[in-house]
């Protein structure tokens, strides 16, 4: 996305971020959640801004060296166009010296997108959750990022068909 700027943001950003969860998922975090997320000590946000308006956001909470990517949202009409890369390149960034450890995260099975952004920066999957998920009723797929990971454009998915373009709920897991 042409004019795409990244910044890390504070509590300050609790407003814009719980917009941006509202756009996005159905059970999103409130204003109140974010602010107490980003307010802990253990617990950073990046928001992406273009044409005045904030089109995605990151929240990596890091624990004794070790990371895990609470979300990455982007607003449905800036799926695709490079907003969501763009933030887990930001956040993997910082975790390279933050969390020594790696970064995990969780994300929903049916999330091919996502699945094939994570993979796309150096994600693995390292494990499933059934039926973690509800409404529906979903499995959640276990990945891991470590510093020394590349991405290597590989689908890391345990060889399943990511075709593009494929169903793109787009970093929503």
């Amino acid at each position: 996305m042409i004019g795409l700027a990244i910044h890390e943001a504070g509590p300050e950003a609790s407003t814009e971020v719980a917009a941006l969860e509202a756009s996005s998922f159905d059970v999103p975090w409130s204003v109140d959640a974010v602010r107490a997320l980003l307010q802990d000590g253990l617990t950073r946000a990046w928001i992406a801004a273009a044409g005045g308006r904030p089109r995605g956001a990151a929240i990596l909470r890091v624990v004794a060296g070790e990371g895990e990517l609470l979300r990455i949202v982007v607003h449905p009409d800036d799926r695709r166009h490079g907003v969501g890369r763009a933030l887990l390149r930001a956040v993997l960034s910082v975790a390279a010296d933050a969390c020594p450890l790696g970064v995990h995260l969780e994300v929903r099975a049916s999330n091919v997108a996502a699945r094939h952004l994570y993979a796309r920066q150096g994600f693995v999957d390292h494990g499933r959750r059934r039926d973690y998920y509800q409404a529906p009723r979903e499995d959640a797929v276990l990945m891991h990022w470590r510093p020394a990971a590349r991405p290597s454009g590989a689908d890391g998915l345990d060889g399943e068909n990511l075709t593009p373009g494929a169903e793109n709920s787009a970093l929503r897991g």
